[in-house]
């Protein structure tokens, strides 16, 4: 593979960094080289690190005959991608994109509509070029996922923007000079105080009015010099302020700093008061030197910095606060030290030049040799701990197949559910989105779940069927994927079902009852298997989250545990009274605590708090927060035996090998229940206390056996919910 990235030449500070970092660490996996179009330090930076690089150079911003050179560069070496990076680089890559067939990806450092803010003529002219140059670009790499949210906000595609933060290299041997040799530079007198540095260009973007508003609030009691590195349009300004304040002789300007590690040597607290950042440079470059950091909470600083770990993060503008957190570290210089031994730690760990290029290798893997294009569409997007489950496993499965595998989600919330997986998600009732996510698809997903059923809803089973009929007319293979299906009880809503189920390619269902549903309501279609969930292939949080979640909802079970989850439905009044009369019995009766469990978040959480009042037990609990299904099935690990309505719960249960009594409001649970072999249930429609009881006291006596019947069941449940995988990817035939 090889890859031509394209940028000024005139960057300093964080751009400069970050791209001698990635191409040290690209070249260590794939070819990759830079033309710039100026000659200045950052060539002879490059240069020196022994990074391959040429300058084509303009003699204006609006000089192309570049163009021809660089077409003539690319054809004789014959570069797969071109990655462009800052506006000037961008505005060329928009003519040369017309005469060269390949993939064009931009790195997105910073708000391209703040990059010139404080240039009038730059902002109209320059923003306006990089903006209109930008939506010609194929991909896009945000430093931050506050900037690919940017973006998305913007009207970019989802779909086409990926996320990777800035690496350094921590175990390179940097030149800096000692912490007197640097003060004598510029005739700062050493007193033994504090030095508080901040180094960034002097724009308006940085806010250093904050931060010498702070350092005058600090100066009211504590000594400290405070030292600015950076030049820009902001310097007299800046310099005036400090001159009215009269604190000229603790704040020093320094200008331009030609070797940044030996600033960061010579102070003791790093600070940054960005109003707009991705994941700044000048905290790794601190954090190398092991110096502690106060910032503005912006862009992706909060991926490493840990608040009131390994650092203090401040809002925006806030000059109090910032003194706070200076003061702190200014008067605890052990809390100083190892705050800067532990931001060296993160920045080891998650941060390193080798990651962020291994990430950009995958993403250009991704764009050249990327595996099978999958739109998946479910209940995803609303709460709900089962559906996000399936997600969850379905995705882990795929990308353990083949990890080059693209998947875009259709949602409710695609912010949430990018969140939560791996995944780039559309918004599910945007019908543009969701027409070009089909098109550029290789096949539709649907499921899992109950999608397919008009008892909740008759508007939702259309949605699933549209988007099914949508794949088709758009020649797209749709596998029905591990569904339950049913109840459907209108004729015509049944009409449509098995015609549609009789045109797609593929049907995988999760449990012998769909199967014999969907056969008696006439589907003749001959690619269709009982297979299993997928979530019985999913792995519960580890224990030591599991116990640190009982901790913070302060329950200390003494007895043993039986879970429940429990739904509103139709006679919730009786639901809620005939089951709480039921709890209190078997409660009454034999040593356990009840744990009340949300499985939709917060729907079943006002039931749950309803049921616990009417208990009115203490042993009976409730979790209170809304926790991953992870964490859920971690917990529910935790029980003695599992009482419940909602199936994934049940699934869970079954993957821990807990034993189980349903809950009947609907035939996947029943469903369920008789793959598992499990004769413990009730119906929740006129549910009686005393049947349940009745029920609750032959399961209880029958742990054993249902705790071994059930590891016997779930391993080959296990090995059926891969199946759906491997399907799948035989559909798309990569």
């Amino acid at each position: 593979m090889k890859v031509l990235h394209l940028i000024s030449g005139g960057d300093t500070g964080g751009a400069k960094t970050h791209i001698i970092a990635l191409l040290k660490g690209l070249n260590k996996r794939i070819d990759a080289e830079i033309i710039c179009f100026i000659e200045d330090t950052f060539y002879d930076d490059v240069v020196k690190a022994g990074i391959p690089i040429k300058v084509f150079k303009q003699k204006s911003r609006s000089d192309l005959t570049i163009i021809s050179r660089l077409v003539e560069e690319i054809e004789d070496k014959g570069y797969d991608i071109i990655h462009c990076h800052g506006a000037r680089a961008n505005f060329i890559a928009q003519f040369l994109k017309g005469k060269v067939d390949k993939p064009f990806i931009t790195t997105i450092h910073s708000d391209y509509k703040l990059d010139f803010k404080d240039n009038f003529y730059k902002r109209l002219v320059y923003t306006t070029l990089n903006t209109i140059a930008l939506r010609r670009f194929d991909y896009y790499i945000g430093v931050s996922d506050l900037f690919r949210k940017m973006l998305v906000e913007r009207g970019f595609r989802r779909d086409r923007i990926f996320v990777t933060y800035n690496g350094i290299d921590c175990d390179s041997q940097e030149d800096f000079v000692s912490k007197d040799k640097f003060l004598k530079r510029y005739n700062i007198e050493d007193r033994g105080q504090t030095f508080v540095g901040i180094a960034a260009r002097l724009d308006k973007v940085k806010d250093h009015a904050t931060f010498i508003e702070a350092a005058k609030l600090v100066l009211q009691e504590e000594d400290a010099t405070f030292l600015i590195a950076g030049e820009g349009l902001e310097s007299d300004y800046l310099r005036e302020l400090v001159r009215r304040y009269g604190i000229q002789d603790n704040v020093k300007f320094l200008g331009h700093v030609k070797d940044p590690y030996s600033f960061f040597n010579a102070i003791h607290i790093n600070a940054l008061t960005s109003v707009s950042e991705s994941f700044p440079y000048v905290i790794l470059e601190g954090a190398k030197m092991k110096k502690p950091v106060v910032t503005t909470e912006v862009g992706g600083v909060h991926m490493l910095v840990k608040n009131g770990e390994n650092g203090y993060l401040v809002p925006v503008g806030n000059e109090v606060m910032l003194r706070d957190k200076l003061l702190k570290l200014i008067r605890d210089g052990e809390l100083a030290e190892e705050m800067g031994r532990k931001l060296l730690m993160a920045v080891r760990r998650n941060f390193s030049y080798a990651a962020m290029a291994e990430s950009h290798v995958k993403i250009y893997e991704k764009i050249l040799h990327g595996g099978p294009n999958v739109v998946m569409s479910g209940y995803f997007g609303f709460d709900n701990s089962g559906d996000d489950a399936i997600l969850k496993a379905i995705v882990k499965d795929m990308k353990e197949h083949n990890s080059l595998v693209r998947i875009n989600v259709l949602s409710k919330d695609p912010d949430k559910t990018e969140g939560i997986c791996p995944v780039v998600s559309s918004d599910r009732f945007k019908i543009r989105d969701v027409y070009k996510s089909l098109r550029d698809s290789d096949i539709l997903i649907s499921g899992g779940g109950s999608l397919l059923q008009d008892v909740t809803s008759t508007r939702s089973l259309l949605y699933y069927l549209a988007l099914m009929r949508l794949a088709l007319f758009l020649k797209k293979p749709v596998m029905v994927y591990a569904n339950g299906i049913g109840p459907i009880n209108k004729p015509f809503n049944r009409y449509l079902t098995k015609n549609t189920l009789n045109k797609v390619q593929q049907i995988t269902l999760r449990d012998r009852g769909s199967m014999e549903y969907i056969q008696n309501m006439g589907v003749t279609n001959k690619n269709v298997k009982v297979t299993a969930d997928p979530v019985f292939t999913l792995q519960a949080a580890d224990n030591n989250r599991i116990n640190q979640i009982f901790v913070n909802e302060d329950i200390y079970p003494k007895k043993p545990l039986v879970g429940v989850s429990v739904r509103y439905w139709k006679d919730d009044k009786n639901l809620s009274r005939e089951l709480s009369n039921g709890l209190k019995a078997i409660m009454d009766e034999n040593d356990i605590e009840i744990l009340l469990i949300p499985m939709h978040y917060p729907e079943d959480l006002e039931i749950c708090q309803k049921i616990r009042e009417m208990v009115g037990k203490e042993d009976c609990h409730i979790l209170q927060a809304k926790y991953t299904a992870e964490e859920i099935m971690g917990i529910i690990g935790k029980l003695k035996m599992m009482i419940a309505m909602r199936l994934h719960s049940l699934i869970y249960a079954a993957t821990r090998k807990v034993p189980m009594m349903g809950l009947i409001y609907d035939p996947k649970v029943e469903g369920l229940l008789r793959e598992l072999e499990i004769p413990y249930s009730i119906s929740v429609d006129n549910l009686k206390a005393e049947k349940f009881k009745e029920v609750f006291d032959a399961a209880w006596n029958d742990l054993d056996n249902m705790r071994e019947n059930i590891g016997e069941k779930e391993e080959r449940l296990k090995m059926l919910a891969h199946e759906n995988i491997e399907i799948a990817f035989r559909i798309t035939g990569r």
